[in-house]
């Protein structure tokens, strides 16, 4: 009798083996498909960020009872090829039809670093990849399988053009405060004038742990008497989080030292090269999603020289230029990525001291006047 029961069982088996295989044959059941319908940004804290996906459920099956013994879904996150994220679900119900499944995952804050590096290698522009797979398993059957879909998009910031646009707002002419040289009656006063024609930015070496950033400007000096190469202080603000600080001590010329003058109605280009630490930028990057992708950004710049003993700034007076800006990304948030300016001014600055200036070569004390001109009447 027993012997019976196993026959007819497996006959059974059998035979729902063949219906099910007949049906998939024929497309009236198949393997339930799925794919990325949405993500967004979750909890985020000093060492967490976290990643909410939906995923959309395909079961082509209908309401009879055939749904997959076990439904698993993986997920996987990754910007230029840098892995962020991944993570699964297990036994996910699938009935029949369509539905939604969610997905909880954190971004590997150590991995964020080296997509920070691929980020500004490939000129602030990022490859999105998120891939969803669903293993699906019928018993009894031979039906299983694993769908799988990307879904692509690219994403950009606008650091650079925004750092660029800030330094623009220093060019022009700067009547500097008179001085005197000379002595008694040969005393002879001075009005030094420094042109900026021309800035620009862009992104140096990087590596994983800093990055540079050269600021560059082209400087004219119309003056019958040579003018010392000025010093650069500045910093960078991102959410009220400091990414950079350039400190006259610090920062470093690129191709040249700052004991070079820039001679008289002669033109020069100074590259300064400042640094961004890379967990300062992986600490901002927490801030930007915690805002809603939006980042509300303050850069402050001076240039500042010694001449005869005098301090002498641009802008003037011992101001620094400051300029904001709002740069939004639409990595998750569903909305359009761009920069916009708030608008530039002047605050005041701590303006190196003229030993400091002296210390570090941008001091210089001119020829008079009559005097200083053999060394070049024609622009360089």
């Amino acid at each position: 009798m027993l012997k019976k029961v196993v026959a007819i069982v497996f006959v059974l088996g059998v035979c729902a083996t063949g219906l099910l295989g007949g049906l998939y044959a024929v497309g009236a059941v198949g393997v339930p498909d799925a794919g990325l319908e949405d993500n967004a940004w979750g909890e985020v804290d000093d060492e967490r960020i976290e990643v909410l996906t939906t995923v959309w459920i395909d079961n082509p099956n209908p309401g009879t009872g055939i749904e997959p013994d076990d439904l698993a879904l993986e997920y996987d996150l990754a910007l230029n090829g840098v892995h962020l994220a991944s993570g699964s679900a297990d036994d996910v119900a699938a009935p029949s039809g369509n539905t939604t499944a969610d997905i909880r995952t954190d971004l590997r804050y150590g991995q964020l670093s080296d997509w920070w590096v691929s980020h500004v290698e490939n000129d602030e522009v990022s490859t999105l990849e998120a891939d969803v797979t669903a293993h699906a398993d019928f018993d009894p059957g031979p039906l299983s399988g694993s769908p799988s879909h990307t879904y692509v998009d690219e994403i950009e910031t606008d650091l650079e053009p925004m750092i660029e646009d800030a330094l623009a707002e220093q060019e022009g002419e700067y009547s500097l405060s008179p001085v005197s040289t000379g002595s008694g009656i040969q005393r002879d006063l001075l009005e030094p004038t420094l042109e900026i024609r021309d800035t620009d930015a862009e992104w140096g070496v990087v590596d994983d742990k800093r990055t540079e950033l050269y600021l560059t400007y082209e400087l004219y000096n119309p003056n019958a008497y040579p003018l010392a190469t000025p010093a650069l202080t500045g910093e960078m603000e991102f959410n009220d989080h400091l990414v950079a600080e350039w400190d006259a001590h610090d920062i470093e010329l690129r191709e040249a030292t700052h004991d070079t003058t820039i001679p008289p109605r002669s033109s020069r280009e100074i590259t300064f090269v400042a640094e961004l630490d890379n967990d300062d930028v992986v600490e901002w990057f927490a801030t930007h999603v915690d805002n809603e992708e939006v980042t509300d950004a303050e850069l402050r710049a001076q240039l500042a020289m010694s001449i005869n003993g005098e301090t002498m700034t641009i802008p003037e007076g011992g101001d620094a230029v400051r300029c904001e800006y709002d740069m939004t990304t639409a990595i998750f948030v569903d909305q359009e990525a761009g920069l916009s300016s708030d608008g530039c001014d002047l605050v005041p600055w701590a303006t190196p001291d003229g030993d400091d200036l002296e210390a570090l070569g941008t001091a210089i004390e001119p020829l008079e006047r009559d005097a200083s001109g053999a060394d070049g009447d024609e622009e360089g």
